[in-house]
């Protein structure tokens, strides 16, 4: 399958998982990302556990793996005067850079959007910080715990109410913010095509956290109301974790018609959850250990995948909580194809999760390449892009340019 954005190059000068995900988000798209790291210090994601042995012994993040598939690798020193010389000729060939430096960072070595778009009107330039290029925060570092908790996050979150803040695992406000970068980047795709001219974008991974979810700034925003973390500690029917015979469910009013306890109470053939005590959701707040002790019993008597699917037939929905190994067995995920196998030459196949969606009735990541060893493809890149031969390329490398 040929990607929607095949006919665009993009160049990732990124030191953030957030500025990696989305140069992955684009070149699983079809669009040939070239990921530039430091010689001297290469992605900060290769230096993140677990580690994966290669065949030859040596260790490669599993971080790192998940987010560089389908791209291109070169080294570039930027700070020495003939790296910046090859950083702006490739800038001169490319559609799109994403950069995560510090604010200022590229003015200062003459690469930044107004020195590039001199020679590329067209360039499109995203810029990923944790506090955005302008504001009396702009000049602070930052992390993915600093975006959940000054973002709001943690407050209203993750964790229980009687307990102290509890950040998510995952990076997922850099995730957030890479899905964002990436909507704006296609969205300033389209403007080029109209106007001919590039955009720079702004981005930023604090207001990217406070952007998400809908659920906690905008009901403070609209009604002065204050949200607060622990939302599941006592919610029997809509969030708790409850066992099994083999692992947890949690239930959900959802797909009751409006009847969620007279539902439950059929599906569960338990007569007393139609009592007035739990009639309304407040109420099943206020009694939730009574609740608790007649829903528990009932659910320990099943399994989970049969839970589940007697469930879902009656359109009642639950959600199956489920350990990484089942779902990499799941059958459904498996008929609709949804996992890839990339080879890697390091470390044999490795099995990746798709997109989220086909196009097409397509993966587009089906039958693509792992990501890049350091500086895997420089003569690749140099040679195609800016016709220099083997000879300049090997002194590139003598002199720590690559």
């Amino acid at each position: 399958m040929t990607g929607i954005l095949s006919d665009i190059r993009v160049l990732e000068f990124t030191n953030s998982p957030s500025g990696s995900f989305c140069g992955k988000l684009l070149a699983d798209h079809g669009a040939t990302v070239i990921k530039i790291e430091s010689p001297l210090t290469l992605d900060p994601l290769r230096n993140d556990p677990p580690f994966l042995e290669t065949i030859k012994g040596g260790r490669i993040s599993s971080a790192y793996l998940a987010f560089n598939t389908n791209k291109l690798g070169i080294t570039l020193d930027i700070q020495n005067p003939k790296g910046r010389e090859l950083a702006a000729s490739l800038s001169g060939a490319s559609d799109v850079i994403i950069e995560s430096y510090h604010p200022g960072y590229l003015n200062k070595l003459g690469l930044g959007y107004s020195d590039l778009t001199e020679n590329n009107a067209g360039l499109i330039m995203l810029s990923i910080t944790y506090f955005g290029q302008s504001g009396p925060y702009s000049q602070y570092k930052g992390d993915e715990l600093t975006s959940q908790a000054i973002g709001g996050f943690l407050h209203a979150v993750t964790g229980s109410a009687d307990k102290p803040p509890m950040g998510t695992t995952l990076n997922q406000m850099e995730i957030t913010a890479a899905r964002n970068g990436s909507i704006a980047i296609m969205a300033a795709l389209i403007r080029k095509l109209d106007t001919g001219f590039g955009t720079y974008i702004d981005l930023s991974t604090v207001e990217s956290a406070v952007a998400t979810p809908s659920q906690l700034i905008h009901p403070f925003s609209f009604t002065g109301r204050n949200p607060k973390r622990g939302g599941s500690d006592t919610n029997v029917m809509d969030g708790m974790h409850l066992p099994t015979k083999d692992g947890e469910v949690t239930l959900t009013t959802a797909g009751t018609g409006g009847r969620p306890m007279e539902a439950w109470c059929e599906f569960l053939s338990e007569p007393r959850l139609n009592e007035p005590q739990f009639e309304t959701r407040q109420k099943r707040l206020d009694n939730w250990e009574a609740l608790y002790d007649l829903v528990a019993p009932k659910l320990r008597d099943w399994e989970n995948i049969p839970l589940m699917e007697a469930t879902m037939a009656k359109g009642l929905v639950i959600g199956l909580v489920q350990n990484p190994h089942q779902v990499l067995q799941s059958p459904h995920l498996s008929e609709r194809g949804y996992f890839v196998t990339l080879l890697s030459e390091e470390l044999g196949d490795l099995k990746y999760p798709g997109p989220g969606f086909f196009i097409n009735g397509e993966n587009i990541m089906d039958a693509t390449r792992s990501a890049p060893t350091p500086g895997e493809h420089n003569a690749q890149v140099l040679g195609e892009l800016l016709g220099m031969d083997d000879a300049q390329i090997q002194s590139l490398a003598e002199q720590g340019v690559i």
